[in-house]
């Protein structure tokens, strides 16, 4: 079980395709195995869980790597400009990456498009069947794990999260959270994050070719730690950094890990969990800082959550001044239509506690003293 060349040739055999192109896999992939194996301590039920999630990610992987040799041109698509939403998990991002989504000025990675980004989606093509097929999963999930739906309320055309494509390189520092894996966890907060992002270029690439807008909204929390390596790909973003206090957030993205894991029958150890995600994601902000005082305030807008929950509309419109963006009427009408169709909330509030993972406010705030004090 969990051995890379038997995962790539099932890849292989599954879609009749071999080539996985020239970036880095198989090191991401190798340590990801072992610590899987090696570490973890998790029932097999669940180990085939994570084979199944790797050879879905190899199959996609081949299949990119011949589109783009099928249409070498999708390679000439320029990225410009675009937009990274970044911040602790659990601290506004995903809400302000749904509002971004409601200008027609953004394009974003959707849902639907997300575990299988080929073909490449067609703007003009209206009744996409991956659409239905993503609605009728996520129907499934919310009629299994109604919960789910109060932490993250999201429909297939909402904006997606890249950790997937990351993951395409096995650099993907979403998996820490997901799978008790610590070999891979440290390895990949040292490992060169760029060829993760050169990768992930090609992807966003690949999806703009015949669904393109002006500017890129992409959203992915664990970018916290990888602000320099993005924007050595893409010098021209713009980073958006959502806050809210960790004393908050830390055991409200514990609920939502611990919650996704159980599902997939898991025993989680909520108060390693605790320490875990504590340790992960201070030392997470710690590098974002260090690679904010380097890059420069310029690439740098902040977006508290306080702010986005009181008046999202003027929230947004104070951060489209400061991006420099025009905030058109189209936008704030449909701004104002979310929010009325799909108010905070419409699902019942997410619960949960610091006690639970064996954590409590001080001891949190402990672990941001510097980020505190600057944002807080």
């Amino acid at each position: 079980m969990l051995d890379p060349r038997t995962l790539k040739q099932q890849a292989i055999d599954l879609t009749g395709l071999d080539d996985f192109g020239d970036e880095p896999l198989d090191d991401g992939l190798t340590i990801f195995c072992d610590s899987l194996r090696l570490e973890s301590n998790l029932p097999q039920s669940r180990l085939r869980q994570a084979e199944t999630s790797i050879i879905a990610s190899l199959s996609e992987r081949l299949r990119i790597e011949a589109c783009l040799k099928q249409h070498p041109s999708i390679l000439e698509e320029r990225i410009t400009s675009p937009i990274f939403v970044i911040g602790l998990p659990r601290s506004g991002t995903t809400a302000l990456s749904q509002f971004l989504s409601e200008d027609p000025q953004m394009r974003s990675i959707r849902r639907w498009e997300s575990t299988q980004v080929t073909p490449p989606p067609d703007a003009h093509n209206k009744f996409d069947p991956r659409i239905e097929e993503t609605s009728r999963a996520f129907a499934a999930r919310d009629a299994a794990l109604p919960a789910l739906k109060t932490m993250l309320p999201v429909e297939p055309e909402d904006p997606s999260e890249h950790g997937i494509q990351l993951g395409l390189t096995f650099r993907n520092l979403q998996l820490p959270s997901l799978w008790p894996i610590p070999g891979y966890t440290n390895w990949l907060q040292d490992v060169d994050m760029r060829p993760a992002y050169m990768y992930f270029a090609k992807v966003l690439k690949l999806l703009q070719w015949k669904s393109p807008a002006p500017y890129w909204n992409l959203k992915n929390p664990p970018d916290i730690f990888s602000l320099t390596a993005i924007a050595s790909v893409f010098p021209d973003t713009r980073f958006v950094w959502a806050h809210r206090d960790p004393a908050l957030s830390i055991p409200s993205v514990c609920s939502l890990v611990s919650t996704i894991r159980e599902a997939g029958g898991e025993t989680v150890d909520k108060p390693a969990l605790g320490r875990m995600q504590l340790e992960f994601q201070s030392a997470g902000i710690k590098v974002a800082m260090e690679s904010r005082r380097r890059l420069g305030e310029h690439m740098f807008v902040d977006v508290h959550q306080k702010d986005l929950n009181e008046d999202p509309v003027a929230t947004l419109h104070s951060l489209y001044d400061a991006l420099g963006l025009e905030f058109t009427k189209n936008f704030s009408d449909r701004l104002h239509a979310r929010l009325k169709a799909r108010p905070k909330g419409k699902h019942g509030a997410h619960t949960y506690s610091h006690d639970e993972f064996g954590l409590d406010s001080p001891t949190i705030r402990a672990g941001f003293l510097d980020y505190l004090a600057r944002f807080h």
